[in-house]
């Protein structure tokens, strides 16, 4: 046990800092109407959706409403911007580009802080310290919930720094709470039914989805690469490129991408015009342009978000840089260009695997009503894969390294 004391640690500080999250989405903000703000967010998608993902408490006025909401947009961000691979953003020091990725993740926060406190404004009960004519109450709801943002966002880290599963290890139990939610009730239109029938096949949909979930995640293309500077004959070296580069992200940003252009119409009170109209009884999930929109939403981002992580151009400067070159293809451009190629076709296929458990469900419930819950269920159990699987990845490692000592006596 003493080997293993810093995974102990790890597990340990994990649980503390879960708990310690899960205390703050039951900490009510001072000055709200509960019952009535509950009322008002229980009627917003758009927010539902975000706070689904990202482990924000969407259902009533928390300190951590917000969640890693603010956090997550801006890793991507950043990631996006770095995949463009400028000097400039190259040559940051670890510190440079942390305070960078703080101050992008607070003025995302203030933005989404802005827009929550605006949707919920009914609900606030103003507030006056100084004068009856200065209502300080929203832009105190505001700050409050920044300073949750950013309160997550710090524990996220050190959870990264002390714990298991990093950031997103906080978005787990929300998944996971919601999963029985999401095959019962789906996107809310029908009430799948628990009989024997009905049970037996989403219990083996979801193990098929479990075990094809981790062998699409896991499987890669490896392009073999000849290294100079590291020279052996026990191994070959390669380069992994993975058959979902995007992961389960699609997932976690489609369904709010989905029903924005709703959400835009009704705040601008376009609702009562033809092109209103339409975009709110259409494109939903219970017509085909519906599906089809949410399908070819699914499909930009798999290959948008497998494009930043992988970052083909800089994958390729270094490998230069490195001396290491694949096998007939010039280094430099041509390197690139071998590698969009691979990129394309691997995210074809694993953007094909999304579609089978996200989008293929919702046009089976065109005919079978109780089908259409399988596609927020299964990408639920999807993101759950691919998050649980980093951990585990991570706690193998800690193991096998803490087994290993060059100087133990093995007969002692």
């Amino acid at each position: 046990m003493r080997k293993h004391q810093d995974i102990v640690k790890r597990l340990l500080f994990t649980m503390m800092i879960l708990f310690v999250y899960a205390l703050g989405q039951q900490i009510m903000l001072p000055g709200f109407d509960i019952t009535l703000a509950k009322r008002i967010m229980s009627k917003n998608s758009l927010l539902q959706m975000f706070g689904l993902t990202t482990g924000g408490q969407m259902n009533l006025p928390s300190l951590l409403t917000l969640g890693l909401g603010p956090y997550m947009t801006s890793m991507i961000v950043w990631q996006a911007i770095a995949s463009l691979d400028i000097r400039a953003i190259n040559n940051l020091s670890v510190r440079q580009s942390g305070l960078v990725q703080r101050i992008v993740t607070l003025a995302l926060a203030t933005l989404q802080g802005v827009v929550t406190a605006y949707y919920l404004q009914d609900a606030i009960k103003p507030l006056y310290l100084i004068s009856d004519n200065i209502n300080l109450a929203f832009p105190v709801a505001v700050l409050i919930l920044v300073a949750g943002a950013m309160f997550a966002m710090t524990i996220g880290n050190e959870n990264a720094s002390h714990g298991f599963g990093g950031t997103v290890a906080l978005i787990i139990p929300g998944i996971l709470m919601s999963l029985p939610h999401s095959f019962l009730y789906g996107y809310g239109s029908t009430r799948l039914k628990l009989n024997p029938t009905n049970i037996t096949i989403g219990v083996f949909i979801t193990v098929a989805v479990l075990i094809s979930g981790i062998l699409v995640y896991r499987a890669e293309r490896r392009i073999p690469v000849q290294r100079p500077s590291l020279e052996s004959t026990f191994s070959d070296s390669y380069l992994p490129l993975p058959l979902l580069a995007a992961g389960a992200m699609p997932f976690m940003f489609s369904n709010m991408l989905f029903v924005l252009p709703q959400q835009v119409v009704t705040a601008f009170g376009y609702q009562y015009t033809g092109a209103g109209q339409y975009i709110i009884n259409q494109i939903n999930y219970n017509h085909w342009p519906g599906i089809i929109a949410y399908g070819l939403i699914v499909l930009f981002l798999g290959f948008a978000f497998g494009l930043i992580n992988l970052s083909p151009t800089k994958l390729a400067r270094q490998l230069k840089e490195r001396g290491d070159y694949v096998y007939h293809t010039t280094p430099g451009d041509a390197t690139e260009e071998l590698i969009m190629y691979h990129f394309f076709r691997l995210s074809l296929i694993g953007d094909l695997y999304l579609l089978l458990i996200g989008v293929v469900p919702l046009a089976l419930g065109m005919f079978i009503n109780s089908a259409q819950n399988y596609s927020m269920y299964l990408g639920g159990i999807f993101i759950t894969v691919t998050i649980t699987d980093s951990i585990s990845q991570q706690f193998i490692a800690l193991w096998n390294k803490n087994r290993y000592s060059l100087f133990d006596d093995p007969i002692a």
